[in-house]
């Protein structure tokens, strides 16, 4: 293995080409560490401390300090790792080494999602928004049958719904058939069902609200 090029990303970042391919980045102390140049020959000892020692290790420690603060998707942490430079072959050992201890789970980040927003939100929306950070369909599918299953005397969209139209502060009594339209409309394009949507109108009508 020879290092084709050591490119320079800022004061103290380079990366690193092995054989004309982007292997990692290093911190100019490393470089000092172990005397690297281009065209010298890496032996498979020294490649193997490199790769394990520095790189893996700091890819396990940033994927640790992202999921410090907040819980992600396998999928999120795998992209941020990705933007930090991180090599295909560095995230997938960082995230299975990470994953080894329970730190990562798609189905625990699911429900904390959908029970925080449920409320607020269609569970079309949710679906949507979970598909998009990376969470397998039959997780979201298990998640949602559990966490409305639970407050199935409370339809949680219908709580949604209410919210969503009393925010406007309107009379609803009051209004011409097309306005009702438009509200009807509006909560149908954030995927409530309409029978939800008639229903949930039609109790906000009565008198006393």
């Amino acid at each position: 293995m020879e290092i084709s090029r050591i490119e320079k990303v800022n004061k103290s970042k380079l990366n690193i080409y092995i054989d004309g391919e982007y292997a990692f980045f290093l911190y100019q102390k490393d470089i000092n560490q172990y005397h690297l140049k281009e065209g010298m020959e890496l032996n498979p000892e020294l490649y193997e401390e490199i790769r394990e020692e520095i790189v893996l290790y700091r890819a396990k420690q940033k994927a640790l300090s992202l999921l410090k603060f907040m819980d992600r998707t396998k999928q999120q942490l795998k992209r941020k790792l990705k933007e930090a430079g991180y090599s295909e072959d560095i995230v997938e050992s960082a995230i299975a080494y990470i994953d080894s201890f329970g730190y990562l789970s798609d189905e625990r980040y699911a429900s904390v999602y959908i029970r925080e927003r449920k409320h607020r939100k269609s569970k079309l929306a949710l679906k949507v928004e979970l598909s998009q950070k990376g969470v397998p369909n039959e997780i979201i599918e298990q998640v949602f049958e559990r966490e409305y299953q639970e407050e199935a005397e409370d339809d949680p969209e219908m709580i949604a719904i209410k919210k969503s139209v009393a925010k406007k502060k309107l009379n609803l009594g009051s209004l011409s058939w097309e306005e009702k339209q438009k509200i009807i409309a509006s909560l149908y394009r954030k995927g409530f069902e309409l029978d939800k949507i008639n229903k949930v109108l039609a109790s906000m009508e009565e008198p006393y609200l």
